[in-house]
């Protein structure tokens, strides 16, 4: 099929509220979109499981699959990659040496599944919960679900699977607020995917953009042809190059400094509508 454009649009915050839920007007303006042409893309920080199960959920499972914030771009037949950038192996053991140091837990996205190391918390969901004062109240809980959604299927320990290629690198629990001040200047290779919240790292130059070029590549497009929404640092780069960017309503400053539209918030269905918008552009 000939798409005359692509809609690169994110999960988390964008799509898929705290409550892990996608809402149905949503929903219909993806396919809407895909019926007047476009080529709807999931690219999304989430590892390769969670994303193809709410690629899945809204109906895009024969599309290509931006994952790891662009890491890995997978072909939507059988799942090979387009692309695969995985970090670097000596800034892989050295974050490893040093959360094992600081005592830090570290998850490691390889495209068999998550591995972690010191992941205690991981490995124990219910001690999670615990940990986080879910049981507290509704909305506690709720967080706690949204947390923990995106590393409920463990592999094992990253020290069973030595040499396995990694794509992103993530550190959570207690000690991972103060890891940037450590791992500065330590590690070559790398880069982070936020300059706050959770420390997330991938390879040098890789992003959600750098995965929506390979895709546009495959179709001979160019990025005026992109709608693209999302809500946070990571989709920053791919707001700012598409012909028609997007930005949630509380996405940070400088993300919605860059885009060319503010829509609603995710519980609004902010996507929707901006995509309804940009369908009443392509008509006009």
């Amino acid at each position: 099929m000939e798409y005359r454009g692509v809609l690169a649009i994110d999960l988390d915050g964008t799509l898929v509220h705290r409550g892990l839920e996608i809402l149905r007007s949503d929903l219909q303006s993806i396919r809407e979109a895909r019926d007047a042409g476009l080529l709807p893309v999931v690219a999304t920080g989430r590892r390769v499981a969670t994303s193809r199960r709410f690629a899945r959920d809204l109906g895009l499972a024969d599309s290509p699959l931006i994952a790891c914030d662009g890491a890995l771009v997978l072909d939507p037949e059988d799942g090979t990659p387009w692309r695969a950038t995985e970090v670097p192996r000596p800034a892989v053991a050295k974050v490893a040496e040093l959360c094992r140091k600081h005592g830090v837990s570290v998850g490691f996205s390889t495209r068999q599944g998550l591995f972690v190391q010191a992941g205690a918390v991981a490995l124990h969901p219910w001690r999670h919960l615990w940990r986080r004062g879910a049981l507290r109240s509704p909305g506690r809980l709720r967080r706690a679900l949204w947390d923990l959604s995106e590393r409920r299927v463990v592999q094992g320990r990253y020290e069973q699977a030595p040499g396995m290629p990694v794509y992103k690198i993530d550190l959570f629990g207690p000690g991972s607020a103060e890891a940037r001040t450590w791992l500065e200047g330590e590690i070559e290779g790398v880069e982070e995917t936020a300059p706050v919240g959770p420390l997330e790292l991938v390879a040098t130059g890789v992003d959600k953009a750098s995965g929506v070029e390979v895709v546009l590549e495959r179709l001979d497009l160019d990025w005026s042809r992109v709608i693209a929404i999302g809500n946070d640092w990571n989709d920053r780069e791919m707001i700012a190059r598409a012909g028609f960017g997007v930005a949630m309503a509380d996405a940070p400053r400088p993300v919605r400094e860059v885009a060319r539209y503010v829509t609603g918030g995710v519980r609004e269905g902010g996507a929707g509508a901006a995509i309804e918008t940009y369908l009443g552009l392509l008509t006009t």
